[in-house]
């Protein structure tokens, strides 16, 4: 499949192809594609469209064959379009709609974003069992509601406008801050093992020159 570059056009065909399904059925809407790619490209899982697309689509058969070839063409630029952004450390433009209140709708972009860590092979968490690591998605998990569950009665999180407010504003750059996380773990140098034991330094030299090996290339 040749690669395209994912610009404003493909965004707009995009949702022209999602949008109006998934007021109906449980297609993804554009914003919520885009949450959710961005976190499947930052973990350590290969990306691999017979995992997302049908996530991506909900309900396949709302699609013909043409359509379906499209809209993976589409979020493979999506996704090439923002790993490379992100890989530059650029912040990332969260395309968020409106909600009810025509405000913006971070709550739908953040719930699909943490619903891709539930269909991943990996556990982040797990794997990663770092505190600073946890941390970082408190913004995400505060804005998708993770805290607005009950507890005896009692919201666990209560949020007031401003906190609400800063934490929006720290969205973008906890996403980045996850992506460069893993890539950190991602790209960690291996360390080499010494297969066999280790040479003394009066034993023959394993070059074979017959020195002792503190007298050869142990110099």
């Amino acid at each position: 499949m040749q690669l395209q570059a994912f610009d404003e056009a493909s965004r707009v065909r995009l949702m022209e192809l999602l949008d109006a399904k998934s007021e109906h059925h449980n297609t993804m809407r554009c914003d919520e594609v885009q949450a959710f790619m961005m976190a499947l490209l930052s973990g350590p899982d290969a990306l691999n469209p017979n995992d997302w697309l049908p996530e991506v689509l909900g309900d396949e058969s709302l699609f013909d064959a043409k359509e379906r070839t499209e809209i993976e063409r589409l979020v493979i630029g999506l996704a090439a379009d923002l790993r490379i952004k992100l890989s530059k450390k650029m912040l990332p433009d969260l395309w968020l709609y409106e909600d009810a209140a025509s405000n913006p709708d971070i709550y739908t972009w953040c719930n699909a974003y943490l619903y891709a860590l539930d269909i991943v092979p990996t556990d982040w968490f797990e794997a990663v069992d770092q505190e600073e690591f946890e941390d970082l998605f408190y913004p995400i998990m505060a804005l998708g509601g993770i805290y607005d569950e009950e507890r005896n009665g009692e919201i666990i999180l209560h949020l007031t406008e401003k906190e609400l407010a800063q934490l929006e504003s720290e969205l973008p750059h906890v996403l980045l801050d996850i992506y460069w996380y893993w890539q950190a773990i991602i790209n960690k140098p291996q360390t080499v093992r010494r297969e066999g034991d280790k040479t003394g330094r009066n034993d023959p030299c394993p070059c074979g020159s017959g020195k002792k090996y503190k007298a050869c290339c142990n110099k």
